[in-house]
């Protein structure tokens, strides 16, 4: 789970690359108010954490967003996953753009 090499998938590091995962197909849906993941990690509701999104953009290489977000959702899902939803808190609107284009990548990966 912490294998930090870029790679095609996209991926997510809790607090700035303390821990890492790959995101297969359908594990990561993200917006401008929120993400939804599976993971196996688990965490409380009302949970605080700083995430950094990675993807490969074909024009501009490896992408790095950084992002703070609240839990509101963690439950038991397939097999040994959490599926976690996250709430963005304050997202400035530099990132916006980083953002969707982020998610317009997953839909298209």
């Amino acid at each position: 789970m912490s294998d930090h090499s870029p790679s095609c998938e996209p991926a997510i590091y809790l607090d700035y690359g303390a821990d890492a995962q790959q995101c297969r197909a359908g594990e990561l849906e993200v917006s401008e108010l929120g993400m939804r993941f599976f993971s196996a990690w688990r965490f409380t509701i009302g949970t605080t954490l700083a995430v950094a999104l990675h993807h490969m953009h074909p024009r501009l290489g490896l992408c790095r967003i950084e992002l703070e977000g609240v839990v509101v959702w963690c439950e038991p899902g397939a097999g040994q996953r959490c599926e976690c939803t996250l709430l963005f808190l304050e997202l400035p609107d530099s990132l916006r753009p980083s953002l969707r284009e982020f998610s317009h990548a997953l839909a298209e990966g």
